[in-house]
């Protein structure tokens, strides 16, 4: 009876190893982290080419190509970081320090995502631009993960330069430029960004922070701070630049986007930066500042 009893147990045994692992996978592609891959549609939509479907599905195909792209490059990036990550209370829980991936597991998942790359990037064969914006995008993410996040000051330029590299696709992709001040807008929200996770690592690590990330070393609160506070009031004067120069007559979304990055600024200074996205997503206030925000920029170009 008992060894039946065993035996019922097996398949629930088994069930679990495998939800662990499928958990596993997901965790370390970071699929939340795709969120950034709708910049790509920035150049479709602010150009109010949104319901063009021909111009749509290559955006869409744009984005999925750099989802895969950003995934080999967070599994490369964790496999580097994997003794560092040790010593961030949450990234420690990470697939690899943990040992809940193998080597054998990761270059499945990396001959996957490797596939999906070189499938759609054989779609767009004939777009040299965007099959050069994708692969220096995916260099760039690995000499970043190679060392170049070590140097303090280049490596939050590099990583500000990944979330425009975003922008320049979608607007490869389709054929419509991009606007200058667009182009400056999305440049300077993204040193906003990454200046934010800066300061949230060293406020949580304290003097263990250098041992997270070298870099850390260099920085000061102050420094950080001021730095915050500069490349978000240029965001605003960039974005405000592109509203007065947009023929939809955008101006008043000035006052949503001026509204989310204070609100967002709030938040970082009471320490909740440290991943800009999950802070998007979790503050109820930049919900809905965003979605007024959008719903304005839609009344006033799809109307």
């Amino acid at each position: 009876m008992k060894a039946k009893d065993d035996i019922s147990k097996i398949p629930v045994f088994y069930n679990v190893i495998v939800w662990d692992k499928f958990n596993s996978y997901i965790q370390i592609i970071r699929p939340y982290q795709w969120i950034k891959n709708l910049l790509v549609f920035a150049p479709i939509f602010f150009a109010g080419r949104l319901t063009d479907w021909n111009l749509l599905r290559l955006t869409i195909e744009t984005g999925i190509l750099f989802c895969a792209v950003a995934s080999l490059g967070y599994i490369f990036n964790d496999w580097m970081d994997q003794d560092r990550d040790a010593y961030h209370p949450d990234k420690c829980k990470r697939p690899i320090p943990t040992d809940r991936l193998t080597l054998r597991d990761l270059l499945l998942l990396v001959a996957l995502l490797g596939s999906i790359t070189v499938l759609l990037s054989i779609g767009f064969a004939a777009n040299t631009g965007l099959i050069i914006c994708i692969f220096s995008y995916l260099a760039l993410t690995t000499i970043y993960s190679l060392g170049v996040k070590n140097i303090e000051g280049l490596e939050i330029f590099m990583v500000a330069c990944f979330f425009v590299l975003r922008v320049m696709a979608g607007g490869i992709a389709t054929g419509i430029p991009v606007s200058d001040w667009l182009f400056l807008t999305v440049f300077f929200l993204a040193l906003l960004i990454t200046l934010a996770k800066r300061k949230s690592e060293l406020v949580v690590l304290h003097k263990d922070a250098h041992n997270h990330r070298r870099s850390l070393a260099h920085y000061s609160p102050a420094y950080l701070n001021h730095f915050l506070w500069i490349t978000g009031g240029i965001s605003i004067l960039t974005y405000g630049l592109y509203a007065i120069g947009n023929k939809n007559n955008i101006i008043y979304s000035i006052i949503p986007a001026t509204y989310g990055i204070a609100r967002f600024l709030l938040l970082v200074d009471n320490g909740k930066g440290g991943d800009p996205i999950l802070t998007l997503v979790k503050d109820p206030h930049l919900i809905l500042t965003v979605l007024i925000f959008l719903g304005f920029i839609c009344y006033h170009i799809y109307s």
